[in-house]
C-alpha cells in the first residue's frame, strides 16, 4: 500500500505511513489491500461489489462518506479504458483502489496541482478536472477529422467512409455516457448527504457545467457524423442513378437498331430493299440517323 502524506504545517510531500502531525492527502491501494483493511471502511461490502467490474463512473453517498468507481475512456477508437479505479472519500481522507498500477504514476505526474488541494473532496474534484483537461482538444480533433472526411466525400476522393464513421460513432457514444456519468457524480457531491464532506459546493457546480458543455459538443459531433453518413449515402445514390441513367440511355439507343436487325435478320425473299443494290447502304444511313437523332434528343433533355 502506498500513502502520500502532506504535512499539516508545511506543504511538503512525504511517502510512507502516516506520522503524527501529518495528514494523508490520498492513499492508493490494490483491491486485495482494500479487502484486508475492509474493517476500516464503512460499507466496504458495497464497495467490493462495485470493484468487481468497473464499467462506468458512479458515486454513492452515505453517512460521512462517498464511494464509487471511475472509468476514464481512452483516446483510441477501441473501448479500452485509460484508467479504471475505485474511490472512497471521507471528510479527512481520499482512497483510490486499483490493480492496474496506472493511477499512481498519473497522480505523481500531476502532483504539483493536486497538492494545492485543501480537502479530500477538492482533491478528487481536481483529479476529475485534470482527467477532462484535454478533452475539448480531443473533441476538436474529431471535428477536424469530420471536416476532412466531408471534403473528401465532396471531392470524390474517398469511396467508403462507413468503417471510420462507425468507429467515431462508437467513441462518441462512449464519451456521451461518460460525461453524463460525470454530471451524475457531481450531483451526488452537491446533495445534502455530502454536506459534511464537501467544502466548496460551488466548485462542483462549475464542474457540472464543464461536463455538460463537453457533452453538448459530443452531441454536435454525433449529429455531424450522422450527416456525413447521409451525405455519403446520397452521393452513392447519385452515383448509382447516373450509372442506371447511362445504361437506360444506351438501351434506348439500341432499341430501334435491334428492331432493324430483327427485321433484316429474317431470310424472307420479299423483304423491302433486299435485292436493291443500295438497300444495305440505306439501312446503314438510317441506323446512323436514328442513333444521332436520339443522342441529340437526350443531350437537349440533359439526360447526360
Amino acid at each position: 500500500m502506498t500513502q502520500d502524506i502532506v504535512s499539516s504545517e508545511s506543504n511538503n510531500k512525504y511517502n510512507g505511513k502516516s506520522e503524527k502531525g501529518k495528514t494523508a492527502l490520498y492513499t492508493v491501494m490494490s483491491v486485495e489491500d482494500f479487502r484486508k483493511n475492509a474493517e476500516k471502511f464503512p460499507y466496504h461490502k458495497e464497495m467490493l461489489h462495485s470493484l468487481g467490474s468497473i464499467r462506468y463512473c458512479k458515486a454513492e453517498a452515505y453517512n460521512d462518506c462517498v464511494f464509487g468507481t471511475f472509468r476514464l475512456p481512452g483516446k483510441r477508437h477501441d473501448r479500452t479504458a485509460a484508467l479504471s479505479f475505485g474511490f472512497f472519500i471521507t471528510k479527512q481522507s481520499l482512497t483510490f483502489i486499483e490493480n492496474e498500477g496506472k493511477l499512481k504514476p498519473w497522480l505523481e505526474k500531476h502532483s504539483e496541482i493536486l497538492f494545492e488541494s485543501k480537502s479530500s473532496d477538492q482533491l478528487f474534484l481536481n483529479v476529475l478536472k485534470l482527467m477532462t483537461d484535454d478533452d475539448m482538444m480531443y473533441l476538436l480533433h474529431i471535428e477536424a477529422e469530420a471536416d476532412e472526411m466531408e471534403d473528401e466525400l465532396i471531392n470524390d476522393k474517398v469511396k467508403d467512409i462507413f468503417p471510420t464513421l462507425t468507429k467515431y460513432r462508437r467513441k462518441l457514444s462512449e464519451l456521451n455516457a461518460y460525461y453524463e456519468q460525470l454530471a451524475d457524480i457531481c450531483e451526488v457531491f452537491q446533495s445534502d448527504a455530502c454536506r459534511g464532506i464537501v467544502k466548496d459546493a460551488q466548485a462542483w457546480s462549475k464542474f457540472v457545467g464543464h461536463a455538460e458543455r463537453l457533452q453538448g459538443h459530443v452531441h454536435i459531433l454525433r449529429e455531424n457524423m450522422l450527416q456525413l453518413r447521409e451525405l455519403e449515402q446520397s452521393i452513392q445514390d447519385s452515383r448509382q442513378n447516373r450509372i442506371i441513367g447511362i445504361l437506360t440511355i444506351v438501351a434506348t439507343i439500341f432499341l430501334p437498331l435491334t428492331l432493324l436487325t430483327g427485321w433484316y435478320g429474317m431470310n424472307f425473299e420479299f423483304m423491302p430493299e433486299l435485292k436493291w443494290k443500295y438497300g444495305y447502304l440505306v439501312v446503314i444511313v438510317a441506323t446512323a440517323v436514328i442513333t444521332i437523332g436520339e443522342f441529340i434528343y437526350f443531350k437537349k433533355k440533359k439526360f447526360f
